[in-house]
């Protein structure tokens, strides 16, 4: 459980402080709305959606995964601003400030805005990527290149035992190291060149999200029979398309990995 240690905070401090988190609120709600109304995730298993054209399937998968997040987004904010209102793991500082970092479950710009999949990965329910650093990754004795899947094995198992979470789940390692791969090969080519580093961050802001939205239907489906129903209605492209990150991310170099920064 997560225990206060603010002492001295008042209500009407910690009401305004959570108020102020919670502003995100009046977009994440609407927005929520909207994208339910016009792209609602149930309709992906039902009938009429699997004899829907390839490319209307494909832009509604891609939609989907915003509609996910939405609702996340929300409920994460709104969590997060009833632990500020009752001084749940706040921290007066110093010089007054109250810190509440330590409730932060979710960074919404770094979600949106990085284009690597690891570093979304890292801004998505952030406690419980600390937790699994901490208590799976760094103690596993498995080796390092491995490590990865094992700990997005067991958040799987961790959400329950629907065949749809684990093809979700240990569909995202690949494309991680697949990244970092094709990070390492191309640093020196983008280091001193500003337009090959923007053309290579937009292509894979724009692959995560495709990609994601492709890996995450199975998450909200869960049924084996509806996923490989829904696959087979789209060619198994999406599939194909895994495969083909899984290979790659295989085959491929490790290249020169980046100078880890020096210890201050």
């Amino acid at each position: 459980a997560v225990v206060s240690t603010q002492s001295t905070g008042t209500l009407i401090r910690s009401s305004k402080l959570a108020l102020a988190h919670m502003k995100p609120m009046l977009i994440l709600l609407p927005l929520y709305m909207v994208l339910n109304t016009y792209n609602n995730l149930d309709y992906v298993m039902e009938e009429e959606f699997l004899g829907k054209p390839f490319l209307y399937k494909f832009i509604y998968l891609i939609a989907g995964f915003w509609t996910f997040k939405m609702k996340f987004y929300g409920g994460w904010v709104l969590a997060e601003g009833i632990c500020i209102a009752c001084n749940l793991g706040t921290e007066e500082k110093e010089d007054g400030t109250v810190d509440y970092s330590s409730i932060i479950n979710i960074d919404i710009y770094g979600t949106e805005v990085s284009w690597e999949l690891a570093h979304c990965v890292r801004a998505w329910n952030k406690t419980i990527q600390q937790w699994m650093k901490i208590y799976v990754y760094d103690t596993t004795q498995l080796p390092k290149s491995v490590r990865t899947d094992f700990v997005f094995a067991l958040s799987a198992f961790w959400h329950g035992i629907r065949p749809g979470y684990y093809l979700t789940f240990l569909s995202a390692p690949p494309m991680i190291k697949l990244q970092q791969k094709v990070g390492n090969l191309t640093r020196k080519a983008r280091e001193n060149n500003q337009t090959y580093e923007m053309i290579y961050r937009v292509v894979n802001w724009v692959t995560v999200r495709v990609v994601s939205g492709m890996i995450l239907a199975p998450f909200y489906i869960l049924d084996l029979n509806k996923i490989l129903a829904l696959y087979s209605s789209m060619n198994w492209v999406p599939q194909y398309s895994i495969g083909a990150v899984v290979l790659l991310s295989i085959i491929l170099p490790q290249g020169e990995r980046p100078p880890k920064p020096k210890a201050s």
